[in-house]
């Protein structure tokens, strides 16, 4: 009995692994037809594609500015820091301005 559970054991995990390898492979050729029709679409456009990486620039900045080595329980751009304070704080009460000049509305 032993060896039997130990055979549908080893079977199942196999299954698994094929299961799994499918699986990759099924959304790694969906990428790539994606990809494929996003640069095909752009070609038939005209126009040259383009990889945006502005969200990486950005998070390199984030990081580098963490890991700059400030005070405080935050190092970086956060409070308690140490760095210089950018301007004052100015106290502005807020209020609502009619739309009275006709000449604004055309």
């Amino acid at each position: 009995m032993n060896a039997l559970s130990t055979l549908f054991s080893i079977a199942a995990r196999l299954m698994l692994a094929v299961a799994s390898l499918v699986l990759f492979l099924v959304v790694l050729a969906a990428g790539l037809v994606i990809f494929g029709g996003v640069l095909l679409w752009s070609l038939i456009r005209g126009r040259r594609p383009t990889l945006h990486t502005a969200a990486f620039q950005r998070a390199a900045q984030f990081r580098a500015q963490a890991f700059r080595g400030g005070r405080g329980p935050f190092p970086g751009g956060m409070a308690g820091t140490g760095r210089a304070p950018q301007g004052e704080v100015i106290d502005a009460e807020v209020r609502e301005v009619p739309h009275s000049d006709p000449r604004l509305e055309r």
